[in-house]
Order: C-alpha cells, then sequence, then structure tokens
C-alpha cells in the first residue's frame, strides 16, 4: 500500500508509535488492507516486507521509520538516522519475517530525539511518497 496524496503531522515530545496514513492498495494476495493505515495477513507464512519513504521534517532531529505488528514494533524494521531541518530524507528496508494469519502490519515514523527531550516538529511526506510491500514468499522457515 501507499499514499497517493501529501500529507503532514506533527511529531510532538513523547509521542511515538501513531500509524502513517495510507490510501492506495497494491495489488493483494494473502493479505489485506483495513481502511487507511493497515494490513492484515491472512495466510500464515514466511513475507517479504519492504517499505520506504521520503521524509521532510521541520527541525534537526533523529527520524525512526520502522513497521509494527499487532501493536508492536518489529524490530528487524528499524531505520534511524539524523536529519537536517527541510530537507528530504530518504528511508528504506527490506526484511524476511514469519507472520502469523489475522497479524496486522503498519508503517511509523517516530521523531526519535522528542521521545529523549528533544523538539516536536512537523513531519511532511510527497503524494506518493511513501510504501508498504508485503509479499508471502512460502511457508514457515525456521
Amino acid at each position: 500500500m501507499y499514499r497517493s496524496e501529501a500529507q503532514q503531522r506533527v511529531l510532538e515530545e513523547g509521542v511515538t508509535g501513531e500509524p502513517l496514513a495510507m490510501d492506495a492498495p497494491l495489488p493483494l494476495q494473502n493479505v489485506g488492507f483495513n481502511g487507511n493505515n493497515t494490513i492484515t495477513i491472512q495466510c500464515s507464512g514466511t513475507y517479504e516486507i519492504t517499505f520506504f519513504g521520503n521524509f521532510r521534517f521541520s527541525t534537526d532531529t533523529r527520524l525512526t521509520f520502522y513497521v509494527k505488528a499487532n501493536g508492536r514494533r518489529l524490530d528487524d524494521t528499524v531505520v534511524e538516522r539524523d536529519v537536517t531541518a527541510n530537507t528530504i530524507d530518504s528511508f528504506e528496508r527490506t526484511v524476511i519475517v514469519n507472520l502469523c494469519a489475522n497479524t496486522s502490519l503498519s508503517a511509523v515514523v517516530d521523531n526519535a530525539s522528542a521521545a529523549e527531550g528533544g523538539a516536536s516538529g512537523t513531519l511532511s511526506i510527497p503524494a506518493n511518497g511513501m510504501h508498504l510491500e508485503v509479499i508471502r514468499i512460502g511457508d514457515f522457515r525456521r
């Protein structure tokens, strides 16, 4: 799924984990799209998760981009870096994970600096600037 329109969100001090809005599902197989920010796995198995985002933040800070599964951060998906105010920075990652049926996935951007007492600010994402793709590649791998 992806976001076809530009969006802005204020990332406040100490507020983390809010899923980003997405409005356009890609072709779906073994997954379902639930409204504006969540993919639900329909068939247990091993999945490739690919996600990217182009983000501009209003102040110098450290941004963290990751995928949540059933409300919990998937640690293997975390991409974190320092960004310069009003500069577009690209974040991307591909991971292979085992997922059970009915697992809900969403993409999240947090202002890591704000969580540590840094400044809040505005996150801007251009149209088509964020993407979350989930592909079942087989049965559970051990």
